[in-house]
């Protein structure tokens, strides 16, 4: 139930900030509505920009994606009350409501989600991230030992997200989110193959009792994978149909 997930919900909103955190942010635990998501995206790390703006300041106002410690009147993330933990889970389950102002990043995730069947905006699809901590440098300029840190005290949080939700099927953005979450989750790589620059795969993984679908690709969808909009859409197309083929050999 979700009263017993709200003290690890809790719990994770109250963990000391890394060396690398955007300084005066909680972590962001997901975007959207995980509790009634049926399908995950999973990314690497929330964006800098998730908080701040270009030149470093933070986000307020209409421009604001998140609640932030200021926002929220705490001192630091260990003097958070449960109103205040609540008030933060609720700007993550409402970060995609109309006139919020949602990065432009989700743009080429949602429309494999389109494809897919499911979407951000109606509450059917909700995102997480291997590490909940966004980080200033952006992550792929931390120091190799930073980003270890943060994958050692962060994953485990992800797979228990996946195995309290009530998720039929998690797609990878990138191979390095595929792989960490395969491994993360015991997922067997069962069906590939390729369409223009992007290495697609599914399988399956045991969760708790339910079987969950898993995909993903090698290139992040911020790169250039030479689908364009049209093949986003496509893909979460052939995604959807190669997992319902899977679960279909399976029953």
């Amino acid at each position: 139930s979700a009263d017993a997930r709200g003290p690890h919900l809790r719990g994770r909103l109250r963990r000391a900030p890394s060396a690398s955190t955007v300084q005066g942010t909680p972590p962001v635990l997901f975007f959207g509505d995980l509790f009634k998501a049926g399908v995950a995206t999973v990314g690497l790390n929330p964006s800098d920009r998730e908080y701040l703006t270009p030149s470093g300041s933070m986000l307020s106002g209409s421009l604001q994606r998140f609640a932030t410690m200021p926002s929220l009147g705490a001192a630091d993330r260990s003097a958070l009350s449960e109103e205040q933990c609540s008030e933060a889970v609720e700007w993550m389950r409402n970060y995609y409501e109309p006139e919020k102002p949602v990065y432009s990043w989700f743009n080429s995730l949602a429309r494999v989600l389109e494809g897919f069947g499911v979407s951000f905006k109606a509450r059917s699809a909700a995102h997480l991230d291997l590490i909940q901590e966004s980080t200033r440098p952006v992550w792929s300029d931390l120091e190799a030992v930073e980003r270890n840190r943060l994958l050692e005290q962060d994953l485990p949080f992800l797979g228990w997200q996946i195995r309290a939700f009530p998720l039929r099927a998690v797609i990878c953005n990138g191979k390095t989110v595929g792989e960490h979450v395969r491994r993360q989750l015991a997922a067997e790589v069962e069906d590939q193959g390729a369409v223009a620059r992007i290495k697609w795969w599914i399988g399956s993984a045991d969760i708790e009792g339910r079987r969950v679908g898993f995909a993903g690709w090698n290139i992040p969808l911020a790169r250039p994978t030479g689908l364009g909009r049209g093949g986003e859409v496509e893909l979460g197309k052939l995604l959807a149909e190669r997992l319902g083929r899977l679960a279909a050999v399976r029953s």
